[in-house]
Parts: C-alpha cells; sequence; structure tokens
C-alpha cells in the first residue's frame, strides 16, 4: 500500500485548502474598505458646513448692501435740504445713526463668518488629503490583492493537475478511506511520524506502534487523533 503518494496527496491538498482560504480573504475584502469610505463622508460632511457658512455669509453681505443703499438714500434726503421739518429731521438722523449702528453689527458678523470659513476650508483640505493619501493606499492594495488572486489561481491549477496525477497513482480504496477521514479531521487524513511522535497531536508512539508505521504494506491509525501515520 503506497502511503507515499496519498502522504503527497494530502499536502497537495493542504496547499490548495490554505490558497482556497486565502483567495475567499481576497475576495472579502476587494473592493471595500471603510476607511476609504469614512475619510470621505468627512470631506463631503465638511463641504455641507462650508456651504451653509457661505450660504450664511453671502445673506449677510446682501444684507449689508441693502443697508448701505438705504443709507445712502437717507444720506442724500438729509443733505438735499428739501426736509425741512425739524421732527423729520431728527427721526431721519436717528435712521441714519441706526443704519450705521445696524451696518457695523453686520460687518462684525461678516468678519466672524469669513474667519470661521477660513477655518474650516484648512479642515476641509486637510480632510481632502487624508482621504487622497487613503485612497492612494488602497488603490495599491486592490492592486496587490488582484495580483495576489491571479498568482493564487495559476498556483492552484497547477497543484490540481499534479493532484490528477498522484491521485490516479493510488488505490480507489484508500483514496475513499483518505477523502472520508479529511472531512472528519478538518482537512488533514494523513501525518507524519516525527520523532516518533504524530505531528498533527503530538501523542509519542510505543516501539511496537512505531514498528507498525514502518510496515508499508498496512494503514496505522494514530491512537489519539485517528489520523493515518505516514513514516517520512
Amino acid at each position: 500500500m503506497n502511503l507515499t503518494n496519498l502522504f503527497e496527496l494530502q499536502n497537495i491538498d493542504t496547499q490548495l485548502d490554505a490558497f482556497q482560504a486565502e483567495l475567499i480573504n481576497i475576495d472579502a475584502r476587494i473592493g471595500k474598505n471603510g476607511a476609504v469610505q469614512n475619510a470621505n463622508q468627512a470631506v463631503l460632511s465638511i463641504q455641507n458646513e462650508i456651504e451653509l457658512i457661505q450660504q450664511g455669509l453671502n445673506l449677510i453681505i446682501e444684507e449689508i448692501e441693502r443697508k448701505n443703499i438705504k443709507l445712502s438714500q437717507s444720506d442724500s434726503m438729509l443733505y438735499s435740504g428739501k426736509v425741512q421739518n425739524p421732527k423729520e429731521l431728527q427721526d431721519l438722523q436717528q435712521e441714519i445713526q441706526y443704519l450705521k449702528n445696524n451696518i457695523s453689527d453686520l460687518e462684525d458678523k461678516q468678519l466672524n463668518q469669513m474667519i470661521k470659513l477660513e477655518e474650516i476650508q484648512k479642515s476641509h483640505n486637510s480632510a481632502k488629503s487624508s482621504y487622497n493619501g487613503i485612497a492612494s493606499q488602497f488603490e495599491t492594495a486592490q492592486s496587490q490583492m488582484a495580483a495576489r488572486k491571479e498568482t493564487l489561481r495559476l498556483d492552484s491549477e497547477r497543484l490540481r493537475r499534479k493532484r490528477d496525477v498522484v491521485l490516479s497513482s493510488i488505490e480507489p480504496e484508500l483514496v475513499a478511506r483518505y477523502e472520508l477521514l479529511r472531512k472528519r479531521k478538518k482537512g488533514l487524513a494523513i501525518a507524519a511520524l516525527e520523532n516518533d511522535a504524530c505531528s498533527a497531536c503530538g501523542t509519542q508512539l510505543t516501539p511496537s506502534e512505531r514498528q507498525e508505521v514502518h510496515q508499508s504494506s498496512k494503514i496505522f491509525l494514530c491512537p489519539t487523533c485517528g489520523r493515518i501515520l505516514h513514516q517520512n
């Protein structure tokens, strides 16, 4: 009974299992990146805030323009000589003073709004820079994962061809037993005897048990884990 070929088959299957697990991991990660999404959301959030501040600033500027027009009209009226009534003159002077005070308050608000806009634009630039860096890293990682995926695909195809050759050299009954054990033992059906112990579970064999493993015509199962043992 050729356990050497069966052991080689196990090595091939173990590599294929590892490749498959890595492929599944890559597929779960490729095209997805929470960091990029979060960074982009931060940029959009700041953009929305900038728009709101800019809208508020525009309203203040428009209001200042309207007040200045009104002030100019009142000044013209005051110095035109058309208003002679003392009470009307007093009312006009009060209106002019009110407009000047109002414009001064609005200009203070305008300045505060401009300072706020400048600060948040700095935050926006910083957020965009951060996003660009994260996005660039993401694209690089995507390219690397795509390349790794192609390498795994080619290596898997090569191993499957090799597996077919090895499989054809093993008795069908032994293959069936091997496949059954693989299902029961999480993919590892045959283990090597290393330093007189099972490489899978570490159980130390007795001299008589080791002698049985050395007999290539007979299958010996590890007394602890139940896997086929193979002497390298």
